[in-house]
């Protein structure tokens, strides 16, 4: 590894064949800087092919937008406004998509909520957005009356329609397959998600379609995804990395597998039944199926690529993997607010000699037009190759900011515009970036980013507790999964506190994978002589 400083962004150059390194083409070799013309032009060219596929139906791109030129038209006779929010809190559906696209064709705001949390989480987000229409997918009727109970929300819409909402299909009723025809500026805000954060508060992510185009085209000429392929899209479209896979199958042609595996197993029958082409799946995941003796009977000649993050491929599990599969495995790692993955570790990285398999525990080179930095997190002054400091990322990925949040805003961006990505690293003089200690804290369970300082806001209400910090601890399932380490309150309400209570009290007011797992109770939790709070020797103890 080299020793000498580097002073400027580490840039991978653009692949020659590569003729527009800024932003992907749609077929008629327009760029995408846009939502609303992904759809329209993949319809244009390929209107009869799939786009989505589901156990009991196939939406071609035609019906794809004519169900998103639907979705405008009843936005607009609601009375929804340009720049208005429209959020959506669902599983993976066509439903999603349609409203993705048809928000953006009249002008507003796609919000998309995670639909694992619960009711008061949801309840914040929705009050902190102020959305015109709120879209429940299915199951997710319960929230119905806490979206119809916000200021300024027009309307509620359901699977089914209830006492609180209008049913999905009802609400399309007789619309208009007119599509509007807005075309929103490339750097205004073109969609929204919503991440937790070291406040404790979900903030607003705001990314422009500017953002999208330049994020799609670092990831277009590497997954080789055209009309022929079949991509599954596990990921919940509410994290960036599953709405980027959909994002660039519909640019691409490719149909867009929508199932929800149960098990390794069901995953890999998926995955054959299927000839999916273009799988998505966090390393434990992969090592799953490798544990089942259907996989080395299998054939695997669709699969074309196996893309995985959240944490390492450890050699021996890749080494079996690329045997059994016999296909590419991409890493990346990126943040919502850089539009998802910056870096990627190759496919060429993942057939290592012995004097590069060190690079596997790499994030991989920054991709094409994308510049990355390690600096001193104190003055952000640029570090030597190899010397662990923060990672901070520019360019054309980065958001345009947190909605209504000038303060988060100006601790997360620069003034000349790089994101603090509050993840330590550091690079080698070839240009691979590792993660060492996450600077946040963040806990990283089940490919879901879980924020301590969120968990700890909730676990701090409860009477019987005084002081409280949460860690992550190793999980053989989940990765990794959330422990809080209590400092019982006096009284009575403390004295009665117990490891089940608390984690029973916290399920109902958390997502599930955000609920503690485990409860320690100590006499006081440990401090440096300033007063911080020593996360690593809690870590130490109990990880």
């Amino acid at each position: 590894m080299g020793t000498s400083a580097h002073t400027a962004p580490f840039m991978v150059p653009t692949p020659p064949e590569y003729t527009d390194p800024e932003y992907a083409l749609h077929p008629d070799g327009t760029r995408v800087e846009r939502i609303e013309d992904i759809v329209r032009r993949r319809a244009a060219a390929t209107p009869d092919l799939p786009a989505v596929v589901e156990p009991d139906r196939v939406t071609t791109f035609a019906g794809l937008d004519q169900a998103s030129n639907r979705v405008a038209q009843a936005l607009l006779r609601d009375g929804v406004q340009v720049g208005d929010r429209v959020s959506y809190v669902g599983e993976n559906a066509p439903s999603f998509l349609a409203v993705l696209f048809g928000a953006s064709k009249m002008g507003a705001i796609p919000t998309a909520v995670n639909f694992r949390l619960t009711p008061p989480e949801v309840e914040y987000i929705l009050g902190h957005s102020s959305p015109a229409v709120v879209v429940l997918g299915r199951g997710q009727e319960r929230l119905a009356a806490v979206a119809a109970a916000q200021p300024g929300v027009k309307r509620v819409v359901t699977v089914e329609a209830g006492e609180h909402s209008t049913g999905y299909d009802e609400w399309l009723g007789q619309t208009d397959v007119e599509d509007p025809g807005f075309a929103r500026d490339p750097h205004d805000t073109a969609l929204m998600f919503y991440s937790s954060g070291t406040t404790g508060r979900p903030k607003g992510i705001e990314l422009t379609g500017a953002n999208l185009g330049q994020a799609i085209a670092a990831m277009h000429y590497l997954l080789e995804l055209d009309t022929t392929a079949v991509a599954l899209a596990p990921i919940p479209f509410f994290h960036v990395s599953g709405f980027g896979l959909a994002i660039i199958a519909v640019v691409n042609g490719a149909a867009l597998l929508l199932r929800n595996p149960e098990s390794p197993q069901h995953l890999l029958e998926i995955l054959q039944e299927h000839a999916v082409t273009h799988a998505v799946a966090v390393p434990t995941v992969i090592q799953f199926l490798l544990n089942l003796p259907e996989a080395r009977q299998g054939d695997w000649s669709a699969l074309r690529y196996m893309i995985y993050g959240s944490s390492p491929m450890p050699e021996p599990v890749l080494r079996e993997a690329t045997e059994v599969f016999g296909c590419k495995f991409l890493q990346s790692y990126g943040l919502t607010e850089s539009t998802g993955g910056v870096t990627m570790l190759s496919p060429e990285d993942h057939l290592p000699t012995p004097e590069t398999a060190h690079r596997l525990r790499s994030v991989g080179r920054p991709m094409p037009n994308v510049p990355v930095r390690v600096v001193d997190p104190v003055t952000l002054a640029d570090l030597p190759f190899g010397e662990r400091g923060e990672v901070l990322i520019g360019g054309g990925h980065v958001m345009k900011g947190y909605w209504e949040n000038p303060d988060a805003t100006a601790a997360a961006m620069t003034p000349d515009g790089w994101l603090r990505t509050g993840d330590g690293g550091s690079m080698d003089a070839d240009g691979y970036l590792y993660l060492h200690d996450r600077l946040k804290d963040m806990i990283v369970s089940g490919g879901e980013n879980v924020y301590p300082a969120e968990i700890e806001s909730v676990l701090t209400g409860h009477p019987g507790v005084a002081h409280v910090a949460v860690i992550g601890i190793p999980s053989e399932k989940w990765g990794e999964s959330p422990m809080a380490v209590v400092v019982r309150a006096a009284g009575p309400a403390g004295e009665s506190l117990d490891a089940p209570g608390l984690i029973a009290w916290s399920r109902e007011r958390l997502a599930g994978f955000k609920t503690p797992v485990d409860v320690a109770f100590v006499d006081a939790l440990p401090l440096n002589a300033s007063g911080k709070l020593l996360k690593t020797a809690l870590r130490s103890t109990y990880a």
